[in-house]
């Protein structure tokens, strides 16, 4: 039998702690219908963001360079996903679920 895991993120503002238009930017990784939320540290102005696509508006080089760099938190964090997945399976790691 076929084991399936799913992996998505999301990347979102934290409207509830938003301040002088700004607020602080979240990716929320879902593996396996597991989520966790991760701080990137970043504040962004909240009429920038476009909450349908997940990125910044706009087509200002200051705007690619920050999508860009979400396209690397989101490669990172789906390599992170897959390496740990291969080491449970190929050395049959056992993990303790907090």
């Amino acid at each position: 039998m076929k084991n399936t895991n799913t992996f998505s993120v999301l990347f979102w503002l934290k409207l509830a702690n938003a301040k002088n238009g700004k607020a602080p930017l979240y990716a929320r990784i879902t593996v396996n219908g597991r989520r966790a939320e991760l701080s990137l540290k970043r504040k962004l102005l909240v009429s920038n963001w476009d909450a349908n696509k997940n990125r910044l508006k706009g087509l200002s080089d200051e705007t690619k360079i920050f999508n860009n760099y979400l396209e690397q938190v989101h490669a990172k964090l789906y390599d992170s996903c897959r390496l740990r997945s291969f080491f449970i399976k190929k050395h049959n790691f056992i993990y303790f679920k907090s």
